[in-house]
């Protein structure tokens, strides 16, 4: 890579690819600004085609801004041998504030914008290592578990928020709201009246049932749901029976069918449409991966 870096003399033309999900901009540049090529290419194996070809009339290892440092496509640039630049994207933002002030979104001007600024600062800007094979693989499983853990803590936030609207009390009885104690006790007490009935006797009850292993005993979680539930919060009368749902695995649980009854329910209001499952996660999640003990 430093061989790289010191001919940049030799370049004949400097690249910049607006990166999409689908799709991908491409704009090549000669050294005076002139543009050779403006092509669109799609994220899959013939447009990673389209663009090898692309990039090869005007060169075998053409400098290249991008505003990614990892993924497929960055990947693919480095194995043809190009010199790959990782632009962040703030100072994207600010080089194509130096071009035009516009809210809407150029996916042609922003690729030009990455060739013309690389064009210009590339003696300032340090080019991206080709990892070893091994490294590859090694960021391929970091980056997966970092998209699963996301996915699971955004799962858990959007849990927790619809529980700390209406009932608190799962959310501050164990010490996460994705543990699967936590989802079983849902089920179990799904309205504030339900779970302001329990005693210590019927918490061990619960816990012994469900093979708790955590350290709180029983008669310190009855006490957290004495301060937590409040009987008088409205919800399916108590009198009516609550069909049981199926075992909730980790991050995954279904809310108990809505029961027969007069009483509205506080999710349900005329034009919002009743909720029938809480969010998802698969179970290859980072919660499911480390354990899912109380």
């Amino acid at each position: 890579m430093p061989e790289q870096q010191t001919a940049t003399s030799d370049w004949p033309a400097f690249a910049g690819i607006d990166w999409g999900g689908t799709e991908h901009q491409l704009c090549i540049l000669d050294t005076t600004g002139a543009r050779l090529t403006q092509q669109r290419v799609t994220h899959d194996v013939a447009g990673l085609a389209e663009l090898d070809t692309a990039l090869a009339q005007h060169g075998t290892a053409l400098p290249i801004a991008v505003e990614r440092a990892e993924g497929i496509l960055v990947e693919h640039l480095q194995a043809r041998g190009h010199v790959v630049f990782a632009v962040s994207p703030r100072i994207a933002a600010r080089a194509r504030e130096r071009y035009r002030v516009a809210a809407v979104k150029d996916d042609r001007r922003d690729a030009f914008v990455l060739a013309d600024t690389l064009r210009h600062e590339h003696p300032h800007w340090r080019a991206l290592t080709p990892p070893s094979p091994l490294l590859a693989e090694i960021r391929a499983l970091t980056r997966d578990r970092d998209r699963l853990q996301q996915t699971q803590q955004a799962t858990e936030s959007q849990l927790r928020a619809i529980l700390e609207a209406y009932h608190p009390a799962p959310a501050r009885l164990f010490s996460s709201v994705d543990r699967q104690i936590t989802l079983h006790f849902v089920l179990d007490y799904p309205t504030p009246a339900a779970a302001s009935r329990i005693k210590t006797t019927r918490i061990n009850g619960f816990l012994a049932r469900h093979h708790y292993t955590g350290r709180v005993p029983g008669q310190v979680l009855a006490e957290r749901l004495r301060s937590t539930c409040s009987p008088h919060r409205p919800g399916p009368s108590p009198a009516s029976p609550t069909p049981r749902s199926p075992s909730p695995s980790c991050c995954s649980c279904s809310t108990p069918s809505s029961p027969t009854t007069t009483t509205p329910s506080p999710l349900r209001s005329p034009s919002t449409p009743t909720p029938r499952s809480l969010p998802r996660v698969r179970r290859n999640s980072v919660a499911w991966s480390v354990g899912c003990g109380g």
